[in-house]
């Protein structure tokens, strides 16, 4: 079942990486060319601002899941190292699983986000304002992914006592 949860952890990250790297070059480049024509050639161009913001927050929200993966987030490893060996391992169970819970809490406050402004657009573009809140819900899954394959692999290493020993 771990190795399972690893595999889909991988192939989450994969996924991510291949829509995320593609979105935040784009971002880059846009906003470079929007900075060119209004600045250089006094030519501002208007569905660039709003595009930009979508790259931004992609780029944004999918970065977080796949630092996520990577175990980049803020952690306070000098406490970890103050604690007993089932003390630290006991933590990271704990940690993982409140991980989890703020993961699942994101996933479905973000699906509550799409369905209320499914139906409204942005100005400029016409697009609908989902796709300015869609990646909230699919990063919290990527996230909640790879925090279940890391909360299995804290409780695969927990420590055991040996049967009869309390």
């Amino acid at each position: 079942m771990g190795q399972l949860l690893h595999r889909l952890s991988d192939w989450t990250d994969a996924l991510v990486r291949w829509v995320a790297i593609p979105i935040g070059l784009a971002t880059v480049c846009l906003v470079f060319f929007e900075v060119l024509m209004r600045y250089v050639f006094q030519a501002p161009l208007i569905t660039s601002v709003e595009l930009a913001r979508l790259g931004f927050v992609w780029s944004c929200f999918l970065g977080a899941a796949l630092g996520v993966k990577r175990e980049k987030h803020i952690r306070f490893v000098f406490f970890l190292e103050k604690l007993p060996a089932g003390g630290a391992a006991a933590l990271r169970v704990a940690v993982a699983a409140l991980c989890n819970g703020f993961f699942l809490l994101v996933l479905l406050y973000g699906i509550q986000m799409v369905e209320r402004v499914w139906e409204t657009f942005f100005p400029a573009l016409g697009f609908s304002q989902l796709w300015l809140y869609l990646p909230l819900p699919l990063s919290a899954t990527a996230m909640l992914i790879h925090g279940v394959a890391f909360l299995g692999r804290e409780i695969a290493a927990f420590p055991r006592s040996p049967r009869g020993e309390q």
